[in-house]
């Protein structure tokens, strides 16, 4: 799969090239002992007019460096002795470590990150922005989104609120900030290249930001920000260089935070609505395309799911959700799964030319094994 998650691994002070300190390469002569002509008057300085300082110390402060550690235990070797089967080689065991960044959305220690730094971590440390470390623990996660919740003991912390009113356009100018390569916390700046991205070999619910903004190891579960200062989405995957990809990361929305952070927070984990639909866009039916402009194709009706007791037939086109215009099925499927099992959901469809109100009740969305 093209597609990586920017996570940065620690691999020892042996494979890094250490650079010395800034102080050591500066004179550390006063400034005034250096003129012939004695002590100088201070330097007035002047800052840019066009700058995104204010939108980044805004956040800033918020963003933290998050470092995960799991042991890897390697089985046995197993050989005979004699006509026992024994142990050749003895249980091994190492510690992998993997470097990423954070965010505090809550004064009271809850940070959001992904959801692959800290997968099977049985320890997570949080570093924040005036360097203190934070021991943390898992609140909630989401294989499906990517995302996770984890809590260190602190108050009164700098944070960032998550509103899903803040939009995103092809061509909005935006900002990361992070810590790759665990050099330090970092900002690079690009515009949005193209919203609600579904990648090949990622899950439904990723709805992907794709933004040209330079992104490295370590910036997994960084902010991604307006100009203004404005959280708009959470850092989480590259292509590969190595593929000849140039420029192509992925953020994971504000309005897709907003629907699931509150639900791992509460629950731990993210209950979704499910109607037992398969469903695919317009263009796929050019026969019903011709007719229809917008909506989703309902490609299968499971049986005994909300979909089949409500009367859902296949080719039906689902043209409104909850009262909401759907313009195709990853709409329809983020909206449904965005709802809470046991809401009842009014649907306006489309079959044989006619216009048909359907009303279901959602079920929890079952946990499918392959």
């Amino acid at each position: 799969m093209l597609l990586c998650a920017i996570a940065g691994v620690l691999l020892g002070l042996g494979a890094y090239r250490i650079i010395p300190s800034l102080d050591r390469l500066l004179p550390t002569t006063p400034a005034s002992q250096l003129s012939d002509n004695g002590p100088q008057q201070p330097v007035r300085v002047r800052f840019s007019k066009h700058s995104y300082n204010e939108g980044i110390m805004k956040v800033a402060p918020s963003v933290v460096s998050l470092y995960s550690s799991e042991t890897i235990y390697k089985a046995p070797v197993r050989g005979f002795q004699g006509d026992e089967q024994v142990p050749v080689i003895a249980p091994r065991e190492r510690r992998s470590t993997s470097q990423g960044s954070g965010v505090i959305i809550d004064p009271s220690g809850l940070v959001l990150t992904n959801w692959h730094l800290i997968e099977d971590a049985d320890d997570i440390n949080v570093v924040l922005s005036d360097g203190s470390l934070h021991k943390a623990r898992v609140i909630g996660s989401d294989s499906e989104t990517d995302l996770a919740v984890v809590s260190i003991t602190a108050t009164d912390l700098p944070f960032v609120e998550i509103n899903p009113e803040i939009g995103m356009r092809v061509g909005d100018i935006v900002l990361t900030i992070g810590n790759p390569f665990g050099v330090g916390q970092t900002v690079t700046q690009g515009i949005v290249s193209a919203t609600a991205r579904r990648v090949a070999g990622t899950s439904a619910w990723q709805n992907f930001v794709q933004i040209d903004a330079a992104i490295n190891p370590g910036n997994s579960g960084g902010a991604l920000i307006s100009p203004d200062g404005d959280l708009v989405g959470i850092n989480t995957a590259v292509f590969l260089r190595e593929n000849g990809a140039e420029g192509i990361g992925f953020a994971i929305p504000v309005e897709l935070l907003a629907q699931v952070v509150p639900q791992l927070i509460q629950n731990g984990q993210m209950r979704r609505g499910w109607l037992g639909i398969g469903a695919d866009d317009l263009p796929m039916f050019p026969g019903i395309n011709r007719e229809v402009d917008k909506g989703a194709v309902i490609t299968a009706v499971l049986e005994a799911s909300p979909a089949d007791a409500s009367g859902l037939k296949p080719y039906d086109v689902v043209i409104s959700a909850a009262n909401q215009p759907i313009d195709n099925a990853t709409q329809l499927l983020l909206l449904i799964s965005g709802l809470s099992p046991g809401t009842h959901v009014p649907l306006v469809v489309l079959r044989n030319g006619s216009s048909v109100n359907i009303t279901a009740e959602l079920m929890e969305r079952p946990v499918f094994t392959q």
